[in-house]
């Protein structure tokens, strides 16, 4: 038997200021996202009513449903290369203080590398970065000469 519709929907919503930045859409409404399932003969059978920000129907499915994001080394890759982009563009750097926006813009620079893999700026983007730091944690401190008991890069060699 087949389901029928699964479709969402913008809902105009009226929120606190400080949560206006979760429920902001990309062009720049403040909505929560509605999603919708129903039989061939139009009876809903499931709603899911509030879903910040904007994400696409199977995005909020696959949430809705607990399928696990997982991480390849393609995306990894994708992830540090375009990182590494906004660095040298010098807008968000460690001098400017990585600006509370630069998550969104590191979102937009991949959804142009990955354009089908749907990541969110928050959880997703943050998520994998605090991944990355502790992980990685260790060849950063080599390469700073933090803690590294003489270990270090030689530019002169």
């Amino acid at each position: 038997k087949f389901l029928g519709a699964l479709d969402g929907t913008y809902i105009k919503i009226k929120v606190l200021v400080v949560n206006k930045p979760r429920y902001r859409t990309r062009k720049d409404d403040i909505t929560t996202n509605m999603l919708g399932v129903c039989t061939l003969d139009m009876h809903f059978v499931y709603v899911f009513p509030s879903w910040e920000c904007s994400v696409v129907d199977g995005g909020v499915l696959r949430d809705i449903i607990g399928i696990k994001r997982k991480w390849v080394p393609k995306k990894d890759a994708a992830l540090v290369a375009c990182m590494v982009d906004l660095h040298n563009i010098g807008t968000f750097n460690v001098d400017t203080r990585f600006k509370a926006s630069y998550l969104n813009e590191l979102k937009i620079k991949l959804e142009k590398v990955l354009p089908h893999a749907m990541l969110k700026a928050k959880p997703n983007l943050e998520s994998r970065i605090r991944t990355l730091k502790r992980d990685w944690a260790i060849v950063y401190d080599m390469l700073s000469g933090k803690d590294n008991g003489g270990f270090g890069w030689d530019d002169y060699r």
